[in-house]
Formats: C-alpha cells, sequence, structure tokens
C-alpha cells in the first residue's frame, strides 16, 4: 500500500504587490491545491509599512488582532522540531 502525504500540496509563499502609491504591501499566502489563501499563525499576513497596514488572516479569514492573538495563543505543546531529547542525547543524525 502506498504511503500518501497530504501535506505536499500545501505550501506557504510570501508575494510583494507595489500599490499605486508607491508602496509595497507584503502577503504572506497559503497554497493548496492550487489556491491561495492569506494565512500566517505567526506574524501579520498582510502588511503595507508606509500605509502602516496590517492584517491579520487564518486560512483566508480576516481576524483582528485580539482575535488573531487569542486563536495564536491557544495552540498547545512544541512543534515537531522542537521535541525534547532525553539527557545526554541529541536528535541529531
Amino acid at each position: 500500500m502506498k504511503k500518501v502525504n497530504l501535506n505536499e500540496d500545501i505550501k506557504n509563499k510570501r508575494y510583494k504587490m507595489k500599490e499605486d502609491d508607491g508602496s509595497i504591501t507584503v502577503m504572506i499566502c497559503l497554497e493548496a491545491n492550487g489556491m491561495n489563501k492569506l494565512h500566517s499563525i505567526d506574524e501579520p499576513a498582510l502588511v503595507n509599512e508606509k500605509q502602516r497596514r496590517k492584517e491579520y488572516y487564518l486560512n483566508g479569514i480576516k481576524y483582528d488582532y485580539e482575535t488573531w492573538n487569542e486563536i495564536r495563543k491557544g495552540r498547545e505543546g512544541l512543534p515537531w522540531y522542537k521535541k525534547p531529547a532525553p539527557k545526554g542525547m541529541t536528535h541529531r543524525n
């Protein structure tokens, strides 16, 4: 039986767009199955420093900062790449 990786079609992408006033907007998107959705759990997904604009999105849904931050804080545990090693051991190959 062939093992299926569901995450191989999901990619994080960063796009830059030049606005009419000459400022640059940076968008962080999640691309899945050819569709892009604004998404960032670590920082604002849409940033324009000149216009002083920061917008927060998760899976394409816009949130205000307070709600986004509460969802962000609700995550549990360590990420897969920060698993603690037993004393005297490392995870290096």
